[in-house]
């Protein structure tokens, strides 16, 4: 068998192979194994975002449910001295008087993160208070809701910062514009008076329908979010580095239809083509999904798009 020198297209260097044929770009077994590594340190890294996150909304909810209880007024011992004698010796003293103890915790609010479909975490929290009086509660604060397709996975984190009482991400993988229609009421059920929502969808939908029939379902979902609220901002389509010049079209047309539309309906549209077209290195391999760089870059937009004011 034939011994031939090839060199790697990746770290340039050279190796003896005994192979009858090879590949015309050949990446040595070293690159690939490193490859692997940088991407399991990826993964690890977003696990331990999350992981993070969950610490600190822990500590949130045990600041907010923690209740500082001070004793009330005790009144002073009084002890009496009593002299030697026949008598049994006794020696009287008033008992401390008995301090109640609470720790009853308030209506707590729900902490952001992502949400599949069917799942319930835009409803009130296990074990707190429930009806009108956690309602009245949870008018009280302002809120701001992310709700988006699997654009908006890991975007928790930056968008809900140190504040997850007032704001919130629901991930729904998968979805398409008329499955936010259906399911915003119930999303926004324990949101409080006039919450500030922030819309990104539609990117399963290109290619699936046409432009009039995407139009008409955003409509439906504007008439839907009316009803609970008139704080809206609509997050424009994101370019697709890998797709088709044709579905990357249909975006672009979108997106100048929802800045127009939304200026019509009293929304804000909030633009990230520039900031994506041509970047892949903000996306992952897959070309659709953001990377974690790419997935900061989209939150902070979105963070700063919101006017709630955080406690």
């Amino acid at each position: 068998m034939t011994v031939r020198a090839v060199c790697c297209s990746r770290c340039r260097m050279w190796e003896a192979l005994e192979s009858p044929s090879l590949p015309d770009v050949y990446i040595c077994a070293k690159c690939i194994e490193l490859q692997l590594l940088r991407d399991r340190v990826t993964e690890l890294e977003l696990q331990l975002d999350d992981l993070r996150l969950v610490r600190e909304s822990e500590e949130v909810i045990e600041r907010s449910g923690r209740q500082v209880v001070t004793p009330g007024p005790r009144e002073a011992d009084k002890w009496v001295t009593v002299r030697r004698g026949k008598g049994k010796r006794k020696v009287m003293g008033s008992t401390p008087a008995a301090v109640p103890l609470n720790n009853r915790y308030s209506c707590l609010s729900t902490v952001g993160g992502d949400s599949l479909p069917g799942g319930s975490d835009s409803g009130p929290a296990s074990g707190t208070e429930s009806g009108p009086v956690a309602q009245k509660g949870r008018a009280r604060k302002r809120r701001a809701v992310v709700i988006g397709d699997s654009i908006v996975r890991g975007s928790n984190r930056r968008f809900c910062g140190r504040s997850p009482e007032t704001r919130m991400v629901v991930c729904l993988p998968g979805a398409r514009v008329w499955d936010i229609s259906d399911r915003v009421q119930d999303i926004l059920k324990w949101e409080g008076e006039e919450p500030e929502v922030l819309v990104h969808i539609g990117t399963n939908d290109i290619g699936r329908k046409r432009d009039e029939v995407l139009k008409e379902e955003y409509r439906e979902l504007g008439r839907e979010l009316r009803k609970r609220t008139a704080k809206v901002v609509i997050s424009g389509l994101l370019p697709v580095p890998r797709d088709s010049e044709s579905r990357n079209a249909m975006r672009w047309r979108i997106n100048a239809w929802l800045r127009d539309w939304s200026r019509g309906q009293g929304f804000k549209f909030l633009d990230h083509w520039d900031l994506f077209w041509r970047r892949c290195d903000l996306y992952k391999k897959d070309g659709l999904h953001l990377n974690p760089r790419g997935t900061n870059i989209l939150a902070g937009r979105l963070a700063g798009a919101t006017e709630v004011t955080l406690n």
